[in-house]
């Protein structure tokens, strides 16, 4: 058991460490725990502006859903679409320091694009196609291609439309 505390402490450190360093103040409102359910309570009130770099952070606690902060986190995360939108793409394009984590890439469609308005889930277009077109083994393990082509579905964007050549005035196809 101490063993995989360690594993699991040194992996959210390695990703939380990868884009910002926080000041002591900052790092003080950062749950401590998957059971620190209470520092949310001192995340809620703050600004979008103060909110933003502890954002990369945060996620790490949405890996697992099963753990008790996970659903206030994405709660809270809910409230500022505007400020996840940058993290979560790294999450889903695997540069948040983990390296194909389809249950990660669930609980972020899932969890927050699913319920973003329109122009928010638009941002995500570029991968969500590459998910519901060429899903790793762990996003069809996870089913986040199906999550992927229902968001797009919704947002009107077919599969074949994404990739089809420009076409002219009348709609025919244009070679080139």
């Amino acid at each position: 058991m101490v063993r995989l505390f360690k594993i699991l402490s040194f992996q959210i450190t390695r990703m939380v460490s990868q884009d910002t360093i926080l000041s002591p103040s900052q790092r003080a409102l950062i749950p401590k725990s998957k059971m620190d359910v209470e520092s949310i309570e001192h995340l809620t009130p703050l600004s979008p502006s103060t909110l933003a770099p502890l954002i990369p952070h945060l996620l790490t606690w949405i890996q697992d859903s099963n753990w008790p902060i996970s659903q206030p986190i994405i709660e809270l995360l809910r409230k500022h679409p505007s400020i996840v939108i940058e993290p979560v793409r790294k999450v889903l394009r695997d540069e948040a320091g983990e390296e194909d984590d389809g249950a990660w890439k669930s609980n972020c469609l899932n969890g927050l694009v699913v319920e973003m308005e329109r122009g928010f889930q638009m941002e995500f277009k570029d991968e969500l196609v590459r998910m519901a077109k060429s899903p790793t083994n762990e996003e069809l393990e996870w089913e986040t291609m199906d999550v992927a082509k229902d968001v797009l579905g919704e947002l009107g964007i077919t599969l074949d439309e994404s990739s089809k050549p420009p076409s002219d005035k009348d709609g025919d196809s244009v070679s080139k």
